[in-house]
């Protein structure tokens, strides 16, 4: 039984969308992570190229043996470069996490992160919501290195498991502070003592809850508190011993 030109070209198309989507979104969720120091708009990029590989071989294919493209390729084109688009928006922010790195010391300081120079911190002692540096680190275990900006000389030196999607602390010259997490309710709860959660460990590296504010005091309940909830915090002071 011979196959009709329509059923061709209907097959044509569902193997190239297929073969695009699958190398567009396997690119969405690879790529991140092969390529962890490359910005958003160059993994967008790479992840369209490759979903619209397989259209531009067909329209190669056709030109080369004098055939027309079939029709509505081209907005099957556009909705397979999309896809890994939209896809890439949730899945780069899902591979990196929100760092504030503090400097306690007395003179400016470089950070590198897996041989990258990422920021210069200023000194700060003050509690402020603007003290340190806020970056966006890729997930995964990363090497932190801290050296004097006068002359270079290395300060501290860890490898930091960062998780994705949380927000992290980094205090490399912290000696005689000490930071808490203040959990304050609201709403049906306010009864309930202020909770705090002083941050342990052997390495001045943390990870902290979701929706933190930095160095904010949580405002006390009232009247506008009263939908219920919980507000977190992070704070720091000078040590008792």
């Amino acid at each position: 039984m011979a196959v009709s030109s329509e059923l061709r070209a209907g097959t044509l198309r569902l193997t190239v969308v297929a073969l695009g989507l699958v190398l567009g979104l396997s690119a969405a969720a690879v790529l991140p992570l092969l390529l962890p120091w490359r910005g958003q708009l160059f993994l967008t990029a790479v992840a369209m190229l490759l979903a619209l590989l397989p259209f531009a071989a067909q329209a190669l294919v056709s030109r080369r043996r004098a055939q027309p493209l079939v029709a509505h390729f081209l907005p099957l084109a556009v909705g397979c470069a999309l896809a890994p688009t939209l896809a890439l928006v949730p899945l780069f922010n899902l591979y990196r996490a929100q760092l504030r790195v503090l400097n306690h010391g007395d003179e400016p300081f470089a950070l590198w992160i897996d041989g990258k120079r990422v920021a210069l911190v200023e000194p700060s002692s003050g509690e402020s919501a603007l003290a340190g540096v806020e970056l966006t680190v890729p997930a995964g275990e990363r090497e932190l290195r801290v050296l004097a900006e006068s002359d270079g000389r290395e300060l501290f030196r860890a490898h930091e498991l960062v998780a994705g999607g949380s927000p992290h602390l980094f205090a490399p010259l912290s000696a005689g502070y000490c930071f808490s997490v203040e959990r304050r309710a609201y709403g049906d709860a306010t009864d309930q003592p202020l909770d705090v959660l002083p941050l342990e460990g052997s390495n001045p590296f943390w990870q902290l809850p979701d929706g933190i504010s930095w160095f904010t005091p949580n405002p006390e309940p009232g009247p506008l508190h009263t939908s219920g909830g919980t507000l977190s915090c992070l704070r720091q002071k000078r040590c008792q011993n």
